[in-house]
């Protein structure tokens, strides 16, 4: 593996923000992983939609945190779910992928059902092997 680092990009539901700040903590103790979290990135008074768009569009992986808590999509998460599908049609594969980290049992919405799918427990080995096809 290169000393590169996997930028990936953490895009979740309002209510999943406790949970998704530790899963933030175990990705950030990998060396090899450089998180991005709205949560734990964002400074005050900068323009967080502006900062989310550059950390997107620097990103590597876009990690989808789906749980029920997250259903339906609305808001900010729809709409950074949405720019996630954007960046996989004008990247290619090697350069960035979509993965959904499934916090709970809930169903996938329909467009995200053909996008792979991981869990906690399974997440960094699963980050691991996208590094190292990329």
């Amino acid at each position: 593996m290169s000393d590169k680092k996997m930028r990936v990009f953490i895009s979740h539901g309002f209510k999943d923000t406790p949970l998704v700040r530790s899963l933030y903590s175990q990705l950030k103790q990998e060396e090899w992983i450089d998180p991005w979290l709205d949560a734990e990135s964002l400074q005050p008074a900068q323009d967080w939609q502006y900062e989310i768009l550059m950390a997107l569009h620097s990103s590597n992986v876009g990690l989808i945190c789906i749980s029920k808590n997250a259903l339906p999509l609305t808001g900010q998460f729809k709409s950074e779910i949405q720019k996630i599908s954007e960046l996989t049609k004008t990247r290619s594969k090697e350069e960035y992928q979509i993965l959904i980290l499934r916090l709970d049992d809930a169903q996938l919405p329909e467009e995200l059902a053909n996008v792979p799918t991981t869990d906690m427990q399974e997440v960094i080995p699963t980050l691991r092997k996208i590094m190292e096809s990329q």
